[in-house]
């Protein structure tokens, strides 16, 4: 029966633009900002079952027609209400200072959901009219949801997300087009399926590319850099990993070497600036060869542990653009194994950009592996002198909590765990990490160190670490043996002869803290020597921001935000205390208010106050029992698939392909 299909084909486009939302976004705003999709969806779908409780019959009445009109404006309102929504002056990071950016997110919750919506009314009226056979309707329903989230991703492999968008809207009329086949229609159903068909032919072409191109935050990194004069995009490439822009600056010349002491006075050579979704730059550096080039490098926090050994052999964790490779390559590392999840960002070193990367991932002691990180570590039966984790996400994101709901298992206890067992002895862990204040990352890192060596059995851990500071980063060392007297001489000098502050070494004392990057008081000594103390419990406790280490089962290592010190932050509000909040959390809180009451509002009020809500009010007591079978199906149905997707997130270190992964065998094995 056409309807059945017109069904799967309209829950393949829904689920599809659910994803591709999320992947959108990820790309205009931040990635864990596109969960709130998840809600919006939800939201859709509640208030179309009320609006047909209320308008059944009438809608029973017309229903080829109303099953086309709903999967029609779905197709309209998928193109058109994104183009919308990227033109609300919406700010995330102004969430925390309230005023118009609530009302602006309140208006991109709403606008987001009428797609939804459309495609929820013509699907709910099918389960409305086809009562007697509800089963095989729900299988069709649920079989085209699973294959439309397989679907999705594998198109955005194809397909720029702009693209894949227009894709979703033919797909919606495609589905409009089918339904108008079904029998009860009226004599002039074949007019109007060449209607349909066309307006979905017709659709990439009206629907002009400028709308639909995403537009990042001003505020990351990729807007930015095209500010500056004469910049331009000279290359993009984009997959459910990412969207991967190239920048070219030749007026003002990118010049990234995070942690770079200011004692340095060589430049470094060219850069081309990779974004990966608009923020966290990757630069991909000119080099001919000449090592000497590079030597700027050797002035970064991070070169730190070459200094420790001779002729490592090495494994960076996140390859990027190469800066870590030859970082190890400048300091004559005999071996490179480098990790890198993107395979698009490695094609564009090895591929469109080798001559001016001087073909370095192919260089004879480099061996470049595309794989998940955590997943590369487990399978390996290799070890190694260095395990060093590159820096490759955001400052400003990083300094403004962007990444407080960013599940990371790169940091865990789990993690460091696997790093200790692929270190040879006398191997180093090097982290590197953006410095904040107060300190934050590189003290959760170090808590993290303790609580690791502590569980394998090490009287003093103290013994086992170091950690020293530059104006923007840290890095903190973590040794499979006790440090050396030479070797803590090598750090004393290493940090004095680049103007880095030790921020902990074993047997320092305070007065050799705090010494070039002049802080109110030796805050990272005093917090590295409270957790290696005895207070260490107390001492997390009252410290104001969080810093317990985290786990594989709850993998926030940028979770810092104590809601006791919320109180205390916004009464510092006049003096930027509001800029300590994590604004994911704000986001959060915000999207959970309003999507409370725009579901009283929308789904709950229309149906209570309608002859639904009479028919509810007056059932017998027994019926209540269905509500709340439903409800805690739905819920349950939830809980294990949001459950499934944070455990499947370890395999892909991304937000969006497990949820197409977990989504697709579920859906596809309930129906």
């Amino acid at each position: 029966m056409p309807i059945f299909f017109a069904v799967s084909l309209l829950s393949a486009a829904a689920i599809g633009y659910e994803i591709l939302l999320m992947r959108l976004l990820s790309i205009v705003q931040w990635h864990h900002f596109a969960y709130m999709i998840i809600s919006v969806a939800l939201l859709g779908y509640g208030a179309a079952g009320s609006f047909v409780a209320l308008a059944q019959d009438w809608l029973e009445r017309h229903f080829v027609a109303a099953f086309a009109a709903g999967a029609a404006g779905f197709a309209l309102s998928a193109v058109g209400c994104f183009a919308l929504a990227q033109r609300l002056p919406f700010n995330a990071l102004e969430l925390a200072w309230g005023g118009a950016q609530i009302g602006y997110l309140v208006a991109l919750y709403l606008l987001l959901a009428v797609p939804f919506f459309c495609a929820a009314c013509a699907l709910a009226l099918a389960f409305v009219h086809f009562k007697g056979r509800i089963g095989t309707l729900y299988r069709f329903d649920l079989m085209g949801a699973g294959c439309g989230a397989v679907a999705i991703v594998a198109l955005l492999y194809g397909l720029a997300p702009p693209l894949a968008l227009k894709a979703i809207g033919v797909l919606g009329f495609v589905a409009a087009a089918t339904a108008s086949l079904h029998r009860g229609g009226r004599p002039g159903r074949r007019a109007l399926t060449a209607a349909l068909i066309l307006a979905g032919a017709i659709l990439p072409l009206v629907a002009p590319q400028s709308w639909l191109a995403p537009r990042p935050s001003e505020y990351k990194g990729l807007r930015l850099a095209l500010n500056a004069p004469d910049a331009a995009v000279i290359a993009e490439r984009s997959s459910p990993l990412g969207w991967l822009t190239v920048v070219e600056s030749p007026t003002i010349p990118f010049r990234h070497a995070p942690g770079l002491s200011l004692m340095v006075r060589q430049e470094p050579p060219e850069q081309l600036g990779v974004f990966s979704d608009g923020d966290s730059l990757s630069p991909i550096t000119r080099f001919d060869g000449d090592l000497a080039a590079l030597a700027y490098l050797d002035g970064q926090t991070a070169a730190l542990p070459y200094h420790l050994l001779v002729a490592p052999k090495v494994l960076i964790l996140g390859a990027g653009g190469g800066a870590d490779v030859l970082l190890a390559k400048y300091h004559q590392a005999a071996r490179i194994d480098a990790v890198e999840l993107n395979p698009q960002m490695a094609d564009l070193v090895r591929g469109e950009f080798a001559d001016f990367a001087g073909n370095l991932f192919d260089s004879p002691e480099v061996r470049l592996h595309l794989a998940e990180a955590r997943s590369f570590v487990a399978r390996s039966a290799e070890r190694y002198d260095l395990i060093q984790l590159a820096l490759l996400d955001s400052f400003s994101a990083a300094a403004a909590g962007v990444y407080a709901l960013n599940e990371s298992t790169l940091y865990t206890r789990e993690a460091f765990a696997a790093y200790l067992d692929h270190l040879r002895p006398g191997g180093l862990l090097a982290l590197t990490r953006w410095l904040k204040l107060p300190p934050r990352d590189a003290l959760k890192l170090l808590a993290t160190a303790v609580a690791v060596l502590e569980r394998t059995g090490v009287a003093e851990p103290g013994q086992q670490i170091a950690l020293i500071r530059g104006w923007k980063t840290t890095t903190l060392l973590l040794k499979n043996g006790a440090f050396t007297a030479a070797e803590r001489a090598a750090i004393r000098d290493f940090a004095a002869a680049r103007a880095f502050d030790l921020a902990y070494l074993p047997g320092m004392q305070v007065a050799e803290a705090n010494r070039y990057n002049v802080l109110r008081a030796p805050e990272f000594f005093q917090g590295a020597t409270a957790l290696l103390g005895p207070a260490r419990v107390q001492f997390l406790d009252d410290y104001k921001f969080a810093l317990a280490p985290t786990s594989d089962d709850r993998p926030y290592f940028f979770h810092f935000l104590k809601w006791r010190t919320l109180p205390e932050l916004a009464a510092m509000r006049a003096g930027g205390g509001l800029g300590l909040v994590d604004w994911g959390y704000v986001v959060l809180v915000a999207t959970l208010i309003q999507a409370v009451l725009a579901g009283l509002v929308l789904i709950l009020g229309p149906l209570w106050a309608g002859r639904a809500g009479h028919r509810l009010r007056s059932a017998a007591p027994g019926q209540s029992r269905i509500v709340l079978y439903f409800l805690a199906l739905g819920l349950a149905f939830l809980a294990i698939e949001i459950a499934f997707i944070q455990r499947h997130h370890h395999n892909h270190r991304h937000p969006h392909k497990p949820i197409a992964d977990v989504l697709a065998p579920i859906l596809v094995f309930a129906a």
